[in-house]
């Protein structure tokens, strides 16, 4: 239980008002119907913290220890044709402009979108 100290509540049929009060110094106070019944300190009436640790010396990490926070899955593949998609592709609505002459621009290239299906450089899951 986190409660060391046990308040009594009124076992008579008629309702009352219970209030906790909690001061900046961590003690409490609490009354029943304006009337102060129970008082004292956070920390010696309930379990607020956790019981102190201490550090057992002979505890060590296995000698095989990795110390990367995530593991690549060793049993992860790369899907088949994973590095023929390209990055980018022709803009398939892209058309060649009509004043645009070969022999004074030079050969017309299509300019190019991302490609919707590549999903960037293939990595192992974690």
């Amino acid at each position: 239980h986190l409660v060391k100290k046990d308040i009594k509540c009124e076992t008579d049929q008629l309702s009352h008002v219970y209030t906790l009060r909690i001061m900046p110094n961590n003690t409490y106070e609490v009354y029943m119907d304006l009337k102060k019944v129970e008082s004292g300190s956070l920390y010696d009436d309930f379990d607020m913290l956790p019981p102190k640790k201490i550090k057992d010396p002979k505890a060590a990490k296995p000698a095989d220890w990795d110390e990367r926070e995530k593991i690549e899955d060793a049993k992860d593949k790369k899907p088949a044709g994973w590095d023929d998609i390209p990055a980018t592709i022709v803009d398939p609505d892209a058309k060649k402009p009509e004043d645009w002459s070969d022999e004074d621009d030079g050969e017309w290239e299509p300019p190019t979108i991302p490609n919707p299906e590549y999903k960037g450089e293939w990595k192992p899951k974690m």
